[in-house]
């Protein structure tokens, strides 16, 4: 396992590592596994966009009239996001926040969604985190998590805390029921050499393994 990327870093513009000016999965708009969700109707509002980084999926949500919340630990990304809402004239809240151990939303979410902010936390922050997003879920609320499946390439200097399936399940169950995991795939800009034989979607990103785990607490 190696070293997180400084994301705080990475949003105001330090590169994570040689060739990557940005943090790579940051594609400017949802990563197409959770846009297919949305799409399908499996996120009811209110949601929670937990690691919501510079706000993409807030950013579609609320112009599709979602009530959503994002909660990012990065303040430069809290603040491009709250910019871009202004921008575009959407109505969502966005704040700091520690997501492995935040309070003030008790019982509030419907969905949370995690876009690979999974694999962006220390291992022993992930206990916390899940607790945490289901004392702000609804009786019966959904979460999906989209994470980096252990397959996916990365330098050790900034190689993310990717899981196996098994691995995800474990971590999860304690704490919300699973309903599935299923193979999936996360878009991103990396450079060549970080496996030179993944596809590529169409516009030119590259989709590294992932899973994508839905789960539910009680009715």
């Amino acid at each position: 396992m190696g070293s997180l990327p400084d994301f705080d870093s990475a949003y105001q513009g330090e590169p994570l590592a040689e060739g990557v000016a940005d943090v790579p999965w940051n594609i400017g708009e949802p990563q197409p596994a959770i846009a297919a969700l949305v799409e399908a109707g499996w996120v009811r509002s209110p949601v929670l966009d937990a690691g919501c980084g510079i706000g993409a999926t807030v950013l579609d949500l609320a112009a599709r009239g979602y009530e959503v919340v994002g909660l990012d630990a990065a303040s430069a990304a809290v603040d491009q996001a709250r910019a871009a809402i202004r921008d575009r004239g959407l109505s969502a809240e966005v704040e700091v926040a520690d997501i492995s151990d935040f309070t003030g939303y008790d019982g509030r979410f419907a969905t949370v969604v995690d876009s690979t902010l999974f694999h962006s936390m220390p291992v022993n922050r992930r206990a916390g985190y899940l607790a945490a997003i289901a004392r702000a879920s609804q009786p019966g609320a959904v979460l999906h998590v989209l994470v980096f499946d252990v397959t996916a390439p990365f330098p050790d200097d900034v190689r993310p805390n990717a899981v196996s399936a098994e691995e995800l399940r474990e971590a999860v169950a304690p704490f919300w029921t699973v309903d599935m995991i299923r193979p999936s795939a996360i878009h991103a800009y990396t450079p060549p050499e970080w496996g030179p034989d993944l596809p590529l979607d169409g516009d030119g990103r590259r989709m590294l393994p992932a899973h994508l785990l839905t789960a539910h607490l009680p009715s």
